[in-house]
């Protein structure tokens, strides 16, 4: 597989892990996420590279300050999750790269059990930990690929809300799958996210089609096309507090999220354009359904 050109020309590691974060309006959650990773690592020779694409986040300059260790980069405007965490990987020195979400914090011993792991098992191409809510229960962070059922059978659809048991949810979700073995997966959720760097250049980055949302299903695929494995490691523990906000999506979140699902199917379902029409319907259903629940929350 042909690399991307911006990441064709790298220089040689110069540490062990470099872990990239991108900031959108997080402040708060960042400074814990920080906190976390500076607290848990241990004896690995480590970098940290945070991208900030928010409009106005009036903690940054405040973050900068607080730890000076890090590596920060502002961007004028948000240019997307995907670029972001590119632009950061086009610069990082690590031999491995750990994507973490600033709304996330590492339990002791995760990232260095996570790069243990990969750097003794040279067929992983990328390594995820086992998620969890801050009340301890599972989130399902490793998943099949989605298929036509996906649009109307994911685990925000209001189908999955009526028949929470359906198979189809069953399926994508992997509730079949036990959450307490390390197991190969399609994909895994980029709220933490461990790949060797020289994996991540060979399949490009991530896709910058994506805006937000479902880069980490693409990526997964196309790790899974090099013949590398793309391991769910329950040993390494990371709380993820997303699911406790309670705040507004805004319309432009829910567009880019659906836009995202329709490029990923136009990508890697070229040749069957029925299956494509129907799942992009699908997913069109699902966007505004959405979009007017959003506007009566």
């Amino acid at each position: 597989m042909i690399s991307s050109p911006s990441f064709q020309q790298q220089s040689a590691c110069k540490v062990d892990l470099s872990c990239i974060i991108v900031n959108y309006n997080s402040s708060k959650q960042l400074q814990n996420c920080l906190e976390s990773i500076y607290k848990t690592i241990h004896g690995i020779d480590f970098e940290v590279i945070v991208v900030d694409n928010s409009e106005d986040d009036p903690g940054w300059q405040g973050l900068r300050e607080a730890f000076p260790q890090a590596k920060f980069i502002s961007n004028p405007s948000n240019v997307g999750f995907s670029k972001a965490n590119n632009q950061a990987a086009r610069i990082a020195q690590g031999e491995a790269l750990i994507f973490i979400n600033p709304d996330t914090i590492l339990s002791d011993q995760a990232i260095n059990s996570m790069q243990s792991y990969i750097l003794s098992n040279s067929e992983v191409g990328a390594l995820g930990p086992k998620v969890v809510d801050p009340d301890g229960s599972l989130q399902y962070s490793c998943r099949r690929f989605p298929t036509i059922w996906t649009g109307l059978f994911n685990r925000y659809s209001i189908l999955t809300r009526l028949f929470p048991k359906n198979r189809f949810t069953s399926q994508y979700l992997m509730l079949d799958f036990d959450h307490n073995e390390i197991l190969p997966v399609d994909w895994l959720s980029g709220c933490c996210l461990m790949v060797p760097k020289k994996v991540f250049e060979e399949i490009g980055g991530f896709d910058e089609n994506y805006f937000l949302f479902n880069e980490d299903i693409d990526l997964g695929r196309m790790i899974n096309e090099t013949g590398k494995k793309v391991i769910y490691f329950p040993q390494a523990i990371v709380n993820h507090q997303v699911s406790t906000s309670n705040s507004k999506t805004s319309a432009r979140v829910i567009v880019k999220r659906h836009l995202g699902m329709m490029h990923y199917f136009k990508k890697h379902h070229r040749v069957n354009f029925l299956f494509r029409g129907t799942i992009n319907f699908f997913i069109l259903m699902r966007g505004i359904t959405q979009l007017i629940i959003n506007l009566v929350k």
